[in-house]
């Protein structure tokens, strides 16, 4: 057996990983069909200003990133994306979001619309910023 650090692993050796671990989970949780989606802000021209992306588990609606050019912040469109994505998950009778940001970016914002945060690493990637984590149940 030989065990190694490796920077800039192939590809192939990650998924090798990820297939192991995805047939160990089997064996308590269901199989589980990611859905990526998306929520994009675009000008008359198609171009996007911003958006909401993420991906649908089985009981949960994790955003991946949420974005808007400067020129949108401040303005609401944050809110109704937030809000669109809530009601998505009504009709699809998700009853949890998560998601997480840094303490520079959004958590404020992500107060306002009733997540809990659950989870905190402090100094992640840089001293003095730390990297949270939120829950919000619909149920």
């Amino acid at each position: 057996m030989n065990i190694s650090f490796t920077l800039s692993p192939s590809a192939q050796d990650i998924e090798t990983i990820y297939a192991g671990l995805g047939e160990f989970n089997r064996k308590f949780t269901p199989e589980i069909d990611d859905e990526a989606f998306g929520l994009f802000v675009r000008d008359h021209s198609g171009n996007v200003l911003g958006g909401l992306t993420g991906f649908i588990y089985v009981t949960t609606l994790q955003i991946r990133f949420l974005w808007l050019s400067e020129d949108l912040r401040a303005k609401g469109i944050g809110s109704e994306l937030m809000n669109l994505v809530e009601l998505e998950c009504k009709k699809r009778n998700i009853p949890n979001i998560a998601v997480d940001t840094y303490t520079f970016q959004a958590p404020k914002f992500y107060e306002s619309h009733g997540f809990q945060e659950i989870g905190r690493y402090r100094d992640y990637q840089v001293k003095g910023v730390d990297k949270i984590f939120y829950h919000k149940s619909l149920g």
